[in-house]
């Protein structure tokens, strides 16, 4: 091994070198799993309902969806107060 890569971690069998700071066998997908039910309980429910939405103009469209999302924000934040 080069000296300049001791102390790194090989992949056994793999022929593929690991180049991280996090230990080797700690489970990473269960860590990213944690990690988005985390997100998803702190985002809560998305701005904007699926759909398709249709407008005669994009101004119409943008007045729609500021008064949405302000909406939204002001459901939101009364939660956390």
């Amino acid at each position: 091994m080069r000296p300049h890569l001791q102390g790194r971690a090989a992949l056994p069998g793999s022929g593929i070198r690991r180049v991280s700071r996090r230990p080797v066998g700690e489970d990473v997908i269960r860590d990213i799993s944690i990690l988005q039910r985390t997100i998803n309980g702190l985002r809560g429910a998305d701005l904007v309902p699926r759909g398709v939405y249709r407008f005669p103009s994009h101004e119409e469209a943008d007045a729609w969806m500021m008064r949405l999302m302000a909406s939204t924000h002001a459901r939101r934040s009364s939660k956390t107060s």
